[in-house]
This record gives structure tokens, C-alpha cells and sequence, in this order.
């Protein structure tokens, strides 16, 4: 008996050494991956560098957009009548071309993205200033969340 109680202190004491190794191991849980997405401001419209189907384009990051639009011309295409956007005070509307396209924003690349596609030339002029499309609520919802750091003008998306 003695040697039983012998053993099971001396496995306690192991399995508590053991536990104590564990736990004082600093854990590395992995962190999400944030993609930096530098901005700049214009007439309060956060202005974001991206890239279609290779080719540099300005998007307006809009939350409030259901649909990521991308002027027909930055997808190398002559916009044709009847597909032009209409700005009114809630939005933009109009007839659209649905295509997919790759779409790297930050250094974060998403392939086949579906997207609008129409002539945004009013829209920019009623802006005032030059842009490509707009970055709407479809691709933002595919990060876990979207964090503006205006100190900084970074858009954060984590992953």
C-alpha cells in the first residue's frame, strides 16, 4: 500500500510539473490577417488604389453600395448608350453589365468577383473627382470586418 501511494504522489507530482510547463508557455493563438488598404480623402469620400483585372483603378469605398460597380471603360470597354449611372440622392442606379472580374485590393487578391459594370462618367463629375468605380458592401463583407483609421488613412480589412 505504501508503495502504491508512493507512486500515485510521485505521478501527481509529474502530471503537476507537466501542467505547470503547459500552461506557463505563452500560447499563440493565430492572429486574423488584416489587409492594409491606404486611402486618401476627397470632398469627404474615401478614395481607395485597387487593381482590375491588372489595371490600377481609384474606387470611392462605399458601405453603403449593395453592388461593387467598376466604370466600363477601366474593364476596356466603350460604355454604350442606356448604361450610364444615375446618381440620385440615395444612390446610384441604372442599367449595368454583370461580370466577373479579379479584383486585388491591399495586397489581397479575390478572382472571379462579380461586379457591375456602367459608364460613371456623371457620377465623377458630380463628385468632383476622377474615379473608376465604386468598392461596395459585396466585397467588403467577404473580410470579417472593416476598420477606418483616420489618423492614419488606412482601411484595415480583417480577414
Amino acid at each position: 500500500m505504501r508503495h502504491l501511494v508512493h507512486n500515485l504522489v510521485r505521478r501527481s507530482a509529474a502530471f503537476g510539473c507537466a501542467l505547470a510547463l503547459f500552461l506557463a508557455q505563452p500560447q499563440t493563438a493565430a492572429k486574423p490577417r488584416v489587409v492594409q488598404l491606404p486611402y486618401r480623402s476627397v470632398n469627404g469620400l474615401i478614395l481607395v488604389e485597387a487593381k482590375v483585372n491588372g489595371n490600377r483603378v481609384t474606387l470611392v469605398m462605399d458601405t453603403g453600395a449593395n453592388h461593387t460597380i467598376i466604370d466600363a471603360r477601366s474593364c476596356g470597354f466603350t460604355p454604350a448608350p442606356g448604361f450610364e449611372a444615375i446618381y440620385r440622392d440615395v444612390g446610384v442606379s441604372g442599367n449595368a453589365l454583370r461580370m466577373r472580374v479579379d479584383l486585388e485590393v491591399g495586397k489581397q487578391i479575390l478572382f472571379s468577383q462579380p461586379v457591375s459594370v456602367m459608364n460613371l462618367n456623371d457620377l465623377a463629375h458630380r463628385l468632383g473627382t476622377p474615379l473608376d468605380g465604386l468598392l461596395g458592401e459585396d466585397i467588403l463583407r467577404q473580410f470579417r470586418s472593416v476598420r477606418i483609421d483616420y489618423k492614419a488613412h488606412v482601411v484595415e480589412l480583417q480577414q
